[in-house]
């Protein structure tokens, strides 16, 4: 009978507090196929990963530091033709408009296949954003995008499930000692 209990006790812990589809995006997160970069009225896709850690495509938050490998995408033909001036920005830093300061950089050209991927080591944890600048030959359409992630650090949906897991351990641990020392008080009568 108490076996039963406790194994109650855990699986009404487990079923409360661990979600399988928040768990899936504590380490390995949910890829949005779109992850846009607003350039004004026009988008590009972009998409981060770690191949040297797992296979997952994210969005918006990888899980560590290291090597990563990202990826731009943009499908629009007039974005096809301009010159793109990609660089990876610390987020908690001021951002200069006109030039700002890169913690990486690709050098500024033409990608006619609207794609680029680059490698890029980062070493520390914290948020980051992605900085596109594109340009046409005579200078006359400017589009600039920003995209924020973080690198390495629990995201606020994470904490709260790491949160609600342990006061449900808590909670069920609680509830099984009080049972126990109520057992063990009844049978000293």
């Amino acid at each position: 009978m108490r076996y039963k209990i406790f194994f109650l006790l855990a699986l009404i812990s487990a079923a409360l507090g661990f979600d399988l589809t928040h768990a899936w995006a504590a380490g390995w997160h949910y890829y949005d196929p779109e992850c846009p970069v607003s350039l004004g009225d026009k988008t590009m896709k972009f998409v981060a990963m770690q191949p040297k850690k797992n296979i997952d495509r994210v969005c918006d938050a990888l899980p560590d530091t290291g090597p990563t490998v990202i990826v731009l995408d943009a499908g629009d033909r007039e974005l096809r033709d301009m010159t793109w001036d990609i660089r990876i920005l610390d987020a908690n830093a001021p951002i200069a408009e006109d030039n700002p300061v890169a913690i990486g950089s690709l050098p500024a050209q033409k990608y006619r296949n609207g794609m680029v991927n680059f490698d890029h080591n980062f070493t520390h944890a914290g948020s980051y954003v992605l900085y596109a600048k594109l340009s046409s030959d005579d200078g006359k359409k400017i589009y600039i995008g920003k995209h924020l992630f973080t690198v390495g650090l629990v995201t606020e949906s994470e904490f709260y499930i790491y949160l609600a897991f342990s006061i449900c351990i808590l909670a069920a641990s609680s509830f099984g000692f009080m049972k126990w020392r109520q057992k063990r008080a009844l049978s000293k009568i």
